[in-house]
């Protein structure tokens, strides 16, 4: 899918969101890492977000996901910040600092540098909590999109997560 097609499509999924959320008086926050603050972008470019969307936090350094996220840094080191342990922890946080419904979170490798074989470039982690009953689920979500430019991997991770949400909602409505 090239990334015209992906930010219009990025755009009716923030806007389905939106509405969902809207309509079922749910709150959203957002903790990102590789999308710095796309996310949170294309959701409060739609008019009327502010009655739906909390905030968020860009945590681009590990020293911020550790010192304002309170992620603890034996997990940073051990499973890195790239790892299902990280996201969501940061969604978890996410959603207890800001006391939303739902609160996400991204973490991955956008490149064009920074990739291994272990986790090449193209690898996001998406942190999805929500609150059933008082209760906090969390979730994680791994996708990899592979060699393709920064801006689509940015593109397609916030398209892949709003679209996660949107489903979530969904079936446990």
């Amino acid at each position: 899918m090239n990334i015209n097609k992906v930010n219009r499509l990025m755009r009716d999924e923030a806007e389905k969101l939106l509405f969902i959320f809207d309509k079922n008086n749910l709150s959203l926050s957002t903790a990102e890492s590789c999308t710095g603050g796309l996310i949170s972008t294309t959701l409060t470019s739609i008019s009327g977000a502010s009655s739906v969307y909390m905030g968020g936090i860009i945590a681009y350094d590990n020293k911020v996901k550790n010192k304002i996220l309170g992620i603890p840094k034996n997990i940073l080191d051990m499973s890195g910040a790239v790892s299902s342990d990280v996201a969501e922890a940061m969604s978890e946080n996410t959603i207890k600092m800001f006391k939303t419904d739902f609160s996400l979170s991204v973490t991955g490798i956008a490149g064009p540098n920074g990739g291994s074989k272990i986790k090449p470039v193209g690898t996001i982690w998406v942190g999805i909590s929500y609150l059933v009953k008082k209760n906090i689920i969390t979730e994680s979500n791994l996708f990899c999109f592979g060699q393709k430019s920064r801006e689509h991997i940015r593109a397609l991770t916030c398209y892949e997560t709003i679209k996660l949400i949107n489903s979530i909602v969904l079936n446990n409505k």
